[in-house]
């Protein structure tokens, strides 16, 4: 039988965040995202400010989820990662990554991960 996580289960999360600072009319502020969390952000002229509101944010968003009966997002466990990656490529694409590797004086997996970080920031 599985029991319901309570509200201190999902405040004390790992959640993740993106910090953006934006400036209007002179005035900066923080944006803050939760990543897991889709749509649910807060902003403050304090990021000390802005990162208390976002814990209203996210109480918010799992009385939600918990309301609809959905599943509520969660922090993935990075510790389950070993970073060891198996990539299979056909041998053009293998020869373009390894000149694209000799252009920045890289290995392939530091290029490789560079690649797949340029292409993971568009998501």
């Amino acid at each position: 039988m599985a029991t319901k996580k309570n509200m201190d289960y999902y405040l004390n999360l790992s959640w993740t965040y993106t910090i953006e600072k934006e400036v209007y009319k002179g005035r900066s502020y923080y944006v803050i995202f939760v990543n897991e969390l889709p749509g649910i952000c807060t902003d403050a002229e304090d990021l000390n400010e802005g990162m208390e509101n976002i814990k209203e944010a996210i109480a918010c968003a799992v009385e939600i989820y918990q309301e609809r009966g959905e599943a509520v997002p969660e922090p993935i466990d990075k510790t389950h990662y070993k970073g060891r990656i198996s990539y299979r490529t056909d041998s053009k694409r293998h020869s373009l990554i390894a000149r694209a590797a000799r252009l920045r004086h890289k290995s392939i997996n530091k290029t490789l991960d560079d690649l797949i970080d340029a292409g993971l920031k568009s998501l």
